[in-house]
């Protein structure tokens, strides 16, 4: 189930999933490697784009945001976490995958351009005069990015078609395969990381700013009351008395992106394949486990495989929350 074997037909020994043939001589191949690498790969990108955000937030709403913007912020982002994951899949598979290939370079600009910015326009606002600064916006500054971003992303994405033609030739997938040797599918890591970190983002927003919003306020005054600045106080003070239930947010982050299945299956091209590029898919256990059980005949070895494979999957959640656990409660302490 876990190490290379050499199958009849194949230069190698290897490790393959692929349960069914066109044939009666076909042999079952049920590695279970591929399988744990898909979900290991699909939680990797789905925390790469979901926990600077839902963190990051999660610290802006609770400590700078204005009250009023807050009242409307954190339950837009708990209706986030109400979508049924298979809307989020279908969505990814059929709406956001084609977006994604064509305007990938504009993509990668937007990662870079947005953050710079958002650093310009802050240190713009703190260069202004003070008379220009209205202390009634203190808290708003997130609703005054706002231009800012949309301007940001219309800007990347006209960026990004002029990278294409001017350094790819005017197809930067056609570019990758032929100079790099990398095949691109539609539906990518990329993809379900983009999918599955909007999936993910409410949970670990709404436990860290509970945990956030619950530091004693005698802390974040006695801070204050000695001279630091609310930014430090927030580093300092805030965050790692916070710090506990961000752990726990993380933890239980990671163990819904691991144990996701509709997202996984429907914006995947759900191959098991073991590469480390973002531009190809995966399978995970869970999403496997939802493909082949209708099929898989009872008491037969498929049928077994698949419930090794639950165990797996089992031990994976297990093991990560109980290490979570162990840190969380290790901070605490301290």
């Amino acid at each position: 189930l876990f190490g290379r074997v050499h199958y009849e037909g194949y230069a190698g020994p290897g490790w393959m999933w692929q349960s069914t043939g066109g044939s009666e001589a076909f042999e079952p191949k049920f590695s279970l490697t591929p399988l744990a690498y898909g979900t290991l790969k699909g939680t990797f990108y789905s925390l790469l784009f979901a926990l600077p955000l839902g963190i990051l937030g999660a610290v802006y709403t609770s400590q700078f945001m204005h009250p009023a913007l807050q009242r409307l912020v954190k339950p837009a982002v708990e209706i986030m976490a109400g979508l049924p994951s298979v809307v989020v899949g279908f969505l990814a598979g059929l709406w956001l995958a084609p977006h994604v290939a064509r305007h990938l370079p504009g993509l990668v600009v937007m990662g870079l351009l947005l953050p710079a910015l958002v650093l310009l326009a802050a240190w713009v606002w703190h260069s202004l005069p003070a008379r220009f600064r209205d202390p009634r916006l203190m808290g708003w500054e997130g609703v005054l990015l706002l231009p800012v971003l949309a301007g940001g992303m219309w800007l990347s994405l006209r960026l990004g078609t002029a990278l294409e033609a001017a350094l790819f030739a005017g197809d930067f997938r056609l570019w990758l395969y032929e100079y790099r040797g990398v095949t691109y599918d539609v539906r990518n890591s990329i993809v379900v990381g983009i999918a599955m970190g909007f999936a993910v983002i409410p949970i670990i927003f709404g436990i860290s700013e509970d945990a956030l919003a619950g530091v004693p306020r005698d802390l974040i005054a006695g801070s204050l009351a000695l001279g630091a600045t609310p930014w430090r106080t927030v580093v300092g003070v805030v965050v790692p008395t916070a710090l506990p239930g961000i752990i726990s947010a993380v933890v239980i982050g990671i163990g819904r992106a691991v144990g996701e299945t509709m997202i996984v299956l429907m914006a995947t091209g759900n191959t098991a394949v073991m590469n480390l590029s973002a531009f190809t898919g995966f399978r995970a256990l869970s999403a496997n486990i939802a493909v082949e059980m209708p099929e898989a005949p009872v008491g037969g070895t498929l049928y077994r495989v698949l419930f090794a494979s639950a165990l797996l999957l089992f031990a994976f959640t297990f093991t990560l929350n109980t290490a979570g656990e162990l840190v969380r409660l290790r901070m605490q302490r301290r």
